[in-house]
């Protein structure tokens, strides 16, 4: 295989990005659509393995499923000679992994980052398929706060009739760091297999390890089966207590003690980010996160696509062990007074230190902060209607249906900002605004819920200077 070469007279071959025992990913380009896509291949040797040819299919197969604004979307598979290959969404963005390898998140960055998982995992659920391989290096994270879940890989279909074990032992797949128990003792898996490597990477993203360390595959392993998950606050005491009680939860030994579902684990994550206090943004041109700084960011992320595509697509391939040692980690969260009621929801750019926090006081429960004022906006306005209809769907006043829909409309918005295309933003804008008012029209969205929307799209329609005003609610 060389760069220049096209596939399927369509996809033209760019440069390798990653490589791992499942092929190669390269950086390609769509001729007929004209956009970049991530391509990857299984040929050579490793086509003389019926075993691995019928993993790539099952994974096609498996991801062509899914549609889900936070799942990574496959467009295309097929073969070209001797080649097999899968054309996938091409995400400019970084792994979480690499967010962690800076240091512990920020608790509501890390409340965030795992709705977004949820969201996408339930979406895969509902289909029928089990991901066996949540991790850090496994969920990407937009310039724009979106996160996405990749490399479904080694994914099962649940109820797939007559289909063989393609696994091997249960070491052999998959991060040991993230496995569950009964990855490990090779039992069947279901999905909460997935909402255990969930509490795993809950606990790296605040602790900056994975709950079980050793020197080998082997001593991580025996951990997940023996050992009692550790208390997280152990090392951030700053974690709100129902936060540190949900990652109990999901880090329970048997599936039968962990949450029933990734749908209810989103909706008590996005409980917890309603009830947190976030302070109001600064007003214009004072700083972080203001608008001007926040477009440089934006405008530096995008034309650093190239550059981080190495770091992106990596994750399709990893699938061998990733054993942590232990790591020097501090032992109390990160800059003075940094809470989970003080910190951005999504804004990876204007993230404070995560490196020598000073010990703080723990945050009060949702019901003690629900109790004392109603919690203003996220200070990131795109990233806070995001959690916004998420919330609003939870909740009750929006219907699920109309989600992907409103979501695919926040990409939009999101995308003309970033390009600093003003005029075409306000036009997205309003017709956000004309949607959720049909919306409340039909019935599909309450009046709370209306409410609730228009004011995070007003939040965002500050962004641009020329968006006239929102008209009156109804």
């Amino acid at each position: 295989m060389e760069a220049g070469r096209r596939l399927a007279d369509r996809y033209e071959i760019g440069e390798v990005v990653a490589k791992g025992g499942m092929g190669v990913v390269w950086l390609g380009r769509d001729l007929r659509l004209g956009r970049p896509v991530a391509i990857k291949l299984v040929s050579g040797e490793a086509l003389a393995d019926p075993t691995v040819v019928a993993r790539f299919d099952r994974e096609a197969s498996t991801v062509a499923r899914l549609n889900h604004p936070n799942i990574v979307a496959v467009y295309d598979v097929g073969t070209d000679g001797a080649d097999s290959f899968l054309v996938m969404e091409f995400v400019d963005g970084s792994s979480i992994a690499a967010a962690i390898g800076d240091g512990p998140l920020p608790v509501d960055e890390t409340v965030d980052i795992a709705a977004q998982a949820c969201a996408g995992l339930a979406a895969a659920h509902a289909a029928g398929v089990v991901h066996r391989d949540v991790k850090p290096a496994n969920l990407i994270r937009t310039p724009d706060g979106v996160v996405k879940v990749c490399d479904f890989g080694i994914a099962r279909l649940q109820d797939a009739v007559g289909q063989a074990s393609l696994t091997g032992t249960a070491i052999a797949l998959g991060s040991t760091s993230y496995m569950s128990p009964e990855q490990v003792s090779g039992n069947a898996v279901d999905a909460r297999a997935d909402l255990y490597g969930l509490g795993c990477t809950i606990h790296a993203m605040l602790t900056g390890r994975p709950p079980f360390v050793g020197d080998s595959p082997l001593a991580v392993v025996h951990q997940h089966v023996t050992q009692p998950p550790p208390d997280v606050r152990a090392v951030r005491p700053d974690v709100p207590a129902p936060l540190a009680t949900l990652v109990g939860e999901l880090l329970a030994k048997s599936p039968d003690d962990r949450p029933a579902s990734a749908a209810s684990v989103a909706t008590r994550l996005a409980a917890m980010r309603a009830a947190a206090t976030v302070p109001e943004a600064p007003p214009p041109g004072s700083g972080p996160p203001g608008n001007g700084h926040r477009r440089w960011l934006w405008g530096l992320a995008a034309g650093g696509c190239a550059a981080l595509a190495a770091i992106i697509v990596t994750s399709f391939l990893v699938t061998g062990d990733e054993v942590p040692t232990a790591v020097s980690t501090p032992s109390a969260p990160t800059s003075p007074a940094v809470t989970a009621s003080a910190v951005p929801a999504t804004a990876p750019a204007a993230r404070p230190s995560r490196t020598t926090q000073a010990p703080v006081t723990p945050t009060p429960t949702p019901s003690a902060a629900a109790s004392s004022s109603p919690p203003p906006a996220p200070r990131e306005p795109i990233a806070g209607l995001r959690l916004s209809i998420r919330t609003q769907v939870a909740a009750g006043h929006l219907a699920e249906a109309a989600a992907p829909d409103l979501n695919k409309r926040v990409d939009d918005i999101a995308k003309r900002l970033r390009e600093g295309n003003d005029r075409d933003a306000a036009k997205k804008i309003k017709e956000l605004r004309t949607k959720l008012a049909d919306l409340h029209r039909e019935g599909r969205l309450t009046q709370p819920g209306y409410d609730a929307l228009v004011d995070d799209v007003d939040r965002v329609a500050a962004l641009v200077p020329s968006m006239p005003p929102a008209p009156p609610k109804p």
